[in-house]
């Protein structure tokens, strides 16, 4: 299976093939200019594959940790950290809490052992969405973190608080404690 940052990474590569192509199309249709072979591969080296690199080498470290075989919570900049009551209508609390956060999220590891899962959002070429991490704990809680890709965005606090309200619907609609 294809890694998050390699699909990425492919993703941002064809937006700017296409827009490569565009351009040079409209190039040479209206100045006739005629660029060689090499030329066209060299400038999509440097055009087309370089920004995207670049960008994905920026979230690298966020994208590889939520597919990383790591238990530990992230301790990335910019997370908000919930507990949440978890009451298991099963004797398999870790299963019922992965099927549910799966139907709402897209799930990228889990760890039974760990009582761990680790899940995203949608990622759009313009949205980079929210990853989350959520750890079963003793006594019908569990521990839930979400850290967006883009620490940075000031839009990114909203989305990070709706994505732990989502969590809490989905596990525990009653018992919410933020931190």
């Amino acid at each position: 299976m294809m890694k998050f940052t390699t699909k990425l990474f492919l993703a941002w590569m064809s937006v700017f093939l296409l827009f490569y192509i565009a351009v040079i199309i409209i190039i040479g249709l209206f100045w006739g200019i005629r660029i060689h072979l090499w030329q066209l591969f060299l400038v999509f080296l440097i055009a087309g594959m370089l920004p995207p690199a670049v960008i994905t080498a920026i979230f690298y470290k966020r994208l590889d940790y939520m597919e990383s075989e790591n238990p530990e919570p992230p301790a990335f900049s910019g997370f908000k950290r919930a507990f949440l009551v978890f009451r298991s209508r099963s004797s398999n609390r870790y299963a019922e809490m992965l099927q549910k956060i799966d139907r709402n999220f897209i799930v990228s590891y889990s760890d039974r052992e760990a009582g761990v899962v680790k899940f995203r959002t949608d990622c759009r070429i313009l949205a980079w969405g929210v990853c989350g991490y959520v750890r079963l704990l003793e006594d019908e809680r569990v521990e839930a973190i979400v850290y967006p890709m883009n620490p940075d965005s000031k839009r990114e606090e909203k989305i990070l608080l709706q994505t732990l309200r989502l969590l809490q619907s989905v596990l525990s609609p009653q018992g919410y404690k933020g931190g």
